[in-house]
């Protein structure tokens, strides 16, 4: 494996499923993605043995403006408003303290409203996922089909398997 995307977050928490949501769009355009609860150790789990890394996630702001996301790489500050307990930031110093720190990791830090319990991202969250995930493909120009094929795709994948017949890996939280 040379590339994966992560999205990190929980589906039963509406907003916080947004980065889920773009992992399974892009896993349907062919490109490795993963689903995680965003447990620093289980991140570096997914992303050993990949040289690129692109994890989408939700963040919380004061002031937030509900679908508006941020793009950063290391080694630039990594946002630390994720809406976990521990997560990213916290996966990232770990993995620099380890050496295993992927040689490139793009974040997608995406501004939500609404983490309450429920399914069903918020309309301004939804609204994001197709051009986030543009965004995330544009991230592996080698691996994908264009941002122009991405909406045909979508349309004619609808209901249809994932990439090689199978959902993203969801990494649980065990016991």
């Amino acid at each position: 494996m040379t590339s994966v995307v992560i999205g990190v977050g929980n589906e039963f928490r509406r907003d916080d499923g947004v980065g889920p949501a773009v992992a399974r769009a892009v896993a349907a355009s062919g490109v490795h993605a993963e689903i995680s609860d965003g447990d620093p150790v289980r991140l570096m789990e997914a992303w050993d043995g990949a040289a690129v890394v692109v994890i989408v996630d939700a963040v919380l702001c004061t002031d937030a403006i509900p679908g508006h996301w941020h793009r950063t790489t290391l080694p630039h500050t990594v946002p630390a408003a994720s809406s976990h307990g521990l997560g990213v930031p916290e996966a990232v110093e770990l993995a620099e303290a380890l050496d295993r720190r992927p040689e490139r990791l793009v974040i997608y830090a995406v501004e939500v409203a609404d983490i309450s319990f429920g399914t069903g991202l918020t309309p301004a969250v939804a609204a994001v996922v197709a051009p986030l995930t543009a965004s995330v493909l544009a991230e592996f120009p080698e691996n994908t089909r264009s941002a122009r094929d991405l909406g045909h795709s979508r349309r004619r994948a609808a209901g249809a398997k994932f990439a090689q017949g199978r959902p993203p890996e969801r990494r649980e939280r065990r016991p």
